[in-house]
């Protein structure tokens, strides 16, 4: 499984124009932390926790990254035509995704502070408001990281079980924009206790949508917490690896 992995990422790095890309958001991450020039630190560091969203949309990038065209190339059936595992292809396939998704969100964090440090306000900085950004800061990093796990397990299932890349694409995006506003739509006035028990299913399922800890910041709203981002995050990648590795096997690789 290691070889398969570094064998992988070598071919990803290999790619010219998935490190144009990368390259290209990692500029729109320098230029979106210019817009803090002149903010205080704690307003910089909470404006950085506003942009973890971005996370979400590179998903479905890194998925493609990580499957790079093996169906229209054939790698996929030469890989499966070698005798090499189903599963090995499968799981290191969304691995190799998983850690260039870290690497990328290393590299946002710190691209991000280090054009925006040095142009942000440094004059005296009230220690417990500063403290306050740096718990809000980490909270929110943290869950917000499982989520984009969760979130690359869905974007890798999509790129692998649908034939069209941009299919998948408009599933995943879909899914983003409209996941939650589809299940407010779904809750119902009346009906009695039938509208009581979909609307409690709705509220009880709102937590666990990947969408969810986002688009709260500055409002009344709570995001979740630590440990709910987590159970998200990782509920979403087992259930749709589990899915992805039952599809794939039974998909006849042309």
């Amino acid at each position: 499984m290691l070889n398969y992995l570094s064998a992988e990422l070598w071919r990803m790095a290999r790619r010219r124009l998935d490190l144009i890309w990368c390259a290209a958001y990692l500029l729109l991450v320098g230029v979106v932390a210019l817009s803090w020039t002149g903010a205080s630190l704690h307003q910089t560091m909470e404006g950085f926790r506003d942009f973890l969203v971005i996370g979400l949309y590179l998903g479905y990038p890194l998925a493609a990254l990580a499957d790079g065209e093996a169906r229209r190339l054939g790698t996929l059936r030469n890989e499966v035509s070698y005798g090499l595992p189903w599963g090995r292809i499968y799981l290191g396939k969304l691995c190799s995704a998983l850690l260039a998704g870290t690497v990328l969100f290393l590299l946002t964090a710190a691209v991000f502070f280090a054009v925006g440090f040095p142009l942000s306000e440094h004059r005296q900085i009230q220690p417990d408001r500063l403290l306050l950004a740096w718990a809000g800061l980490l909270t929110g990093t943290l869950s917000a990281f499982p989520r984009y796990i969760g979130a690359v397990g869905l974007a890798h299932l999509l790129c692998f079980s649908l034939r069209s890349s941009g299919l998948g694409a408009v599933v995943y995006y879909g899914y983003l924009t409209f996941g939650e506003l589809f299940l407010s739509a779904v809750q119902i006035h009346g009906l009695g206790p039938l509208g009581l028990l979909i609307n409690s299913v709705a509220e009880a399922v709102r937590p666990y949508l990947l969408t969810s800890s986002f688009f709260t910041y500055g409002t009344e709203n709570v995001p979740p917490g630590v440990l709910e981002s987590w159970i998200t995050g990782l509920l979403w990648l087992l259930l749709t690896s589990a899915a992805g590795l039952v599809l794939f096997r039974r998909r006849e690789i042309r």
